[in-house]
């Protein structure tokens, strides 16, 4: 039984046993960290308040309005690189580093200097010098394990993510204890993102002590064209993501932002599981595109994303019918006018879960200059309905904005992923609505009963698989087989034609 599961979890035997691997490690790393760093968000969202932790949120926000130039693609091209070009693994890995710490420099300077004057919340300014340590050390640690990535070594990177917010949390709960404002809770995250940066760079210690005899001048120019359409995409991203945060200032009080972060943040930790999924496949998705395997890519992607629908319908369902018991439950009272942003914000997994699968495809084609009309349009899309919402409704104005912008961004990326290589999808996913809307009736009910909200989670979770079961979802007894072999000329029979 050791061996079965050392092979399982620490070889790369075949596609779909390194795909699983996968997933089951980074659900390990991106889970089980979320799990631990929620406690200390939640003990800090209750000490501090709605408004010192809105002034902690509206900081990280607005520092992130500038972290696309500490990126710009720079991870994403050195695991596709890496995975597509094993033998000039550390030539890409140092010259990609080069132009990293030169993004590294120029955010952090972005940060401080000018991104001040963005801010109509002036107690927030003084956090952002730690916010650039952060961001700092954020960037490094991603960057290093976007290199293990490539290697689908993922058990490091879960070891890695585990670290960090073990770190978040003990920093956490010892500062909080003695100092409970905004500066000391950025300072935990601060400290926590060396730590884990630090963890990471030890672990690839022999990659960088190769990064000046393998730097690589001639593979600048191509690393740099190819981030150019990706950085687009990752500012309008970012810009997307950040905006609501940066507008709500301008309108807003800190308290109100402390109730959208604060329903925003249990949204943020769902879109976990779906960056799980792409990062798991992307690596495979890259190598079968290099193959010309185009069928295999499709066949990947096609499970991938009912997979993904498969989490998302019943969570938003779920999410709706329980969003006052969790906010009660996470927060307490003082928290209850996060009940509505949370009901909103909560929808946006029924497009953004499959739409994360998206990006990581379209760039294993590298086409990601196709993407950028989507992105662009949706960013614009979202700045007018803030404007237009924010000032009448709020908090609620900014999760609608959001929800709107999303469902139509993501229709039309999906469409356009298509016609890249189709693959097949809505066909599938009957039976998973069906037993999503039989478990959020089983959850109504608990929960009009006054049922503790986790116990009801847990009920209503089981009765969704045994719906699932029950409906003979071909998904769930593919699951459950674990037969087939992803790629070549392998079908799955779980999908049928649109």
């Amino acid at each position: 039984m050791y061996k079965k599961i050392k092979g399982l979890l620490l070889s790369n035997t075949s596609t779909k046993q390194t795909v699983v691997k996968n997933i089951v490690w980074l659900s390990v790393g991106q889970i089980g960290s979320r799990f631990i760093r929620a406690a200390v968000i939640i003990y800090a969202a209750r000490v501090l308040g709605a408004a010192e932790y809105g002034l902690f949120s509206y900081a990280l926000g607005l520092a992130g309005f500038f972290t696309i130039f500490a990126d710009v693609g720079i991870n994403s091209i050195l695991t596709r690189e890496v995975a597509q070009n094993p033998e000039k693994e550390s030539n890409y890995f140092a010259t990609a580093l080069s132009i990293k710490i030169t993004l590294i420099v120029g955010t952090i300077l972005l940060i401080l200097f000018v991104a001040p004057y963005f801010s109509k919340i002036d107690d927030a300014i003084i956090l952002l010098p730690f916010v650039a340590i952060l961001t700092l050390f954020d960037n490094l640690r991603e960057f290093t394990l976007s290199f293990f990535r490539a290697k689908e070594k993922m058990e490091i990177e879960a070891i890695v993510n585990v670290a960090t917010n073990v770190a978040i949390t003990l920093f956490g709960f010892f500062i909080l204890s003695y100092i409970a404002t905004a500066q000391a809770m950025t300072i935990t995250y601060a400290l926590s993102a060396g730590t884990g940066a630090l963890f990471a760079i030890i672990l690839l210690r022999n990659q960088y002590k190769k990064v000046f005899s393998h730097f690589d001048s001639s593979l600048l120019k191509p690393i740099i064209q190819t981030a150019l359409p990706i950085a687009v995409l990752g500012l309008f991203g970012v810009f997307m993501l950040n905006i609501d945060m940066v507008m709500l200032g301008w309108w807003r009080t800190a308290e109100e932002i402390g109730f959208y972060s604060a329903a925003q943040k249990i949204v943020q930790v769902l879109y976990t599981l779906p960056s799980i999924i792409a990062a798991a496949i992307f690596p495979t998705i890259a190598r079968f595109v290099g193959q010309k395997n185009d069928k295999g890519a499709s066949l990947i992607m096609s499970t991938a994303t009912v997979g993904a629908l498969f989490l998302a319908i019943p969570l938003t369902i779920g999410g709706i019918v329980l969003s006052k018991s969790i906010i009660l439950f996470l927060y307490g009272s003082s928290y209850l006018p996060a009940t509505l942003v949370f009901q909103i914000l909560v929808t946006t997994t029924l497009f953004i879960f499959p739409g994360t699968l998206f990006g990581n495809f379209v760039l294993a084609y590298n086409k990601q200059k196709k993407f950028a009309k989507y992105v662009a349009l949706a960013s614009i899309g979202n700045v007018i309905f803030n404007a237009l919402l924010i000032p009448r409704f709020g908090i609620a104005g900014a999760a609608t904005a959001t929800i709107i912008v999303q469902s139509l961004y993501n229709a039309g990326a999906w469409l356009m992923v298509k016609k890249i290589n189709n693959f097949y999808t809505l066909q599938n996913i009957k039976r998973i609505v069906l037993a999503g809307i039989i478990m959020g009736i089983t959850a109504f009910f608990l929960d009009t009963i006054n049922l503790h909200v986790i116990i009801n989670i847990i009920i209503s979770a089981i009765v969704y698989v045994l719906a699932l079961f029950a409906l003979k979802e071909p998904l769930i007894l593919e699951v459950k087989n674990f037969k087939k072999i992803l790629g070549g000329n392998t079908k799955i029979n779980t999908l049928s034609k649109e």
